[in-house]
């Protein structure tokens, strides 16, 4: 069985938890402006976050990530002074607790200037910040490891085995509660399904299939040959993958509005049999994602899994 699931934005509502400043805007005020502007644009974050949960679990939709700007600058210096998590201690908790009774899974994606295969000394360490960061407030909220981080491999820096084993080493060096959430995803540029896969392996971390990117970048492998391996990097966690269509044919890579049904289809052909989290990286989001499911009832396929709720 599976779940579906959807990325920061629902497109049902205009409240969503990434609300954000500016640099400009803060360099303007006093530190204690800045930190009631801080404060200001994380409660309004709050509010929202909790309100969307709120709608995904009444649309049966436990399967969530969680935009990184979701605390305002929290590693940026201009925010250093800001205790955030000690001063909202109390709305973690209360968050960490609708998930947790809801069966929420929460992941994030850390952004793309988070490169742990740098050689840049001041990169990795800005990148370590990051997990950091978005580990804290998973860790914060009282989440399980299925709460994960996403993250690429990064650059090739025209040596592809040096780089691979530049993030083996790096990732050797981390903290341990970043090293339980953080996950490595295949990408549509640099590195292949078989390459993250062995990498995964190589260093004992689960593995986030991602199907359009294998469609962007492979050497004519069957996803279906290596489902086994990649699922068995999940331990007995759940695994999860991304899934989304084209846009067209000349722009590929893209992400289109909405899932195609037929494309979908042939993929749960595969994976119907496991149980696995899709995460849908498509344009309307949420949208898509009711589309989707509607599309898949008119077609007499069931194959989501019955809302888990704890007591």
């Amino acid at each position: 069985m599976i779940r579906l699931g959807y990325a920061c934005i629902s497109m049902a509502t205009k409240n969503n938890p990434n609300k954000k400043t500016t640099v400009g805007q803060l360099e303007k005020l006093d530190p204690a402006g800045r930190q009631k502007k801080l404060r200001k644009v994380m409660q309004s974050n709050f509010f929202n976050l909790m309100d969307l949960l709120k709608y995904n679990v009444e649309n049966g939709i436990f399967l969530y990530r969680l935009p990184s700007e979701f605390v305002p600058f929290a590693t940026h210096p201009i925010a250093a002074d800001w205790d955030w998590e000690k001063e909202f201690k109390w709305d973690l908790d209360k968050a960490g607790e609708f998930i947790r009774a809801n069966a929420i899974r929460m992941t994030s994606h850390p952004g793309h200037y988070s490169i742990l295969n740098t050689n840049n000394p001041s990169v990795l360490e800005s990148t370590i910040k990051d997990f950091d960061y978005h580990a804290k407030v998973f860790d914060l909220m009282g989440l399980d490891a299925n709460s994960i981080l996403v993250t690429h491999v990064g650059g090739v820096y025209q040596d592809k085995e040096s780089s691979l084993q530049r993030f083996a080493d790096h990732y050797a060096t981390l903290p341990e509660h970043i090293k339980k959430r953080l996950v490595v995803e295949n990408d549509d540029v640099s590195f292949t399904m078989i390459e993250v896969l062995h990498l995964c392996e190589k260093i004992g971390a689960p593995m986030v299939l991602d199907i359009h990117h294998h469609d962007c970048i492979n050497n004519g492998e069957q996803i279906e040959e290596y489902l086994p391996r990649i699922i068995a990097t999940w331990g007995d966690r759940t695994p999860k993958m991304h899934f989304s269509s084209p846009k067209s044919e000349k722009d590929f890579r893209a992400h289109a509005d909405t899932i195609e049904l037929n494309a979908f289809l042939r993929f749960l052909d595969k994976v119907s049999h496991h149980n696995v989290d899709i995460m849908l990286e498509c344009k309307n989001k949420d949208e898509a994602l009711l589309k989707l499911r509607s599309e898949l009832r008119q077609a007499k396929v069931e194959v989501e899994s019955p809302p888990l709720v704890l007591a």
